[in-house]
């Protein structure tokens, strides 16, 4: 699969309001608080790809912001979703298997260099 579309804000699970009721997250994509946009969003295209790319195959993502890691928001699921996940990061052909990870370190150090 092959995609280069927005988040559908729109589309976001309130994964605080499903906590409450006591489903737990899948955390797939960690980014800095810090780069925010106005949407609550990573400010990074990059990142806002990867999370579009996920969504636009069906997997209902939220974004988490009230982690208890300081600093730090998550891409995130609920549970119940992690396989249909892991079926569709194989599927992301225009991401390599080591992306997510190579991008949470980019904007974490980018993050911590005073850059966004």
């Amino acid at each position: 699969m092959n995609y280069a579309g927005l988040i559908d804000l729109d589309a976001l699970v309130d994964l605080d309001s499903l906590a409450v009721n006591g489903a737990g997250h899948y955390s797939f994509f960690a980014f800095p608080i810090s780069t925010l946009n106005e949407h609550g969003l990573p400010s990074d295209i990059d990142a806002q790809q990867y999370i579009a790319a996920v969504q636009s195959a069906g997997v209902p993502v939220g974004i988490w912001l009230n982690s208890p890691v300081d600093d730090t928001g998550y891409a995130a699921i609920t549970h119940d979703n992690i396989p249909q996940l892991h079926d569709v990061i194989r599927g992301l052909t225009n991401f390599s298997d080591s992306y997510a990870s190579d991008l949470c370190e980019r904007l974490f150090r980018e993050s911590s260099a005073g850059g966004t």
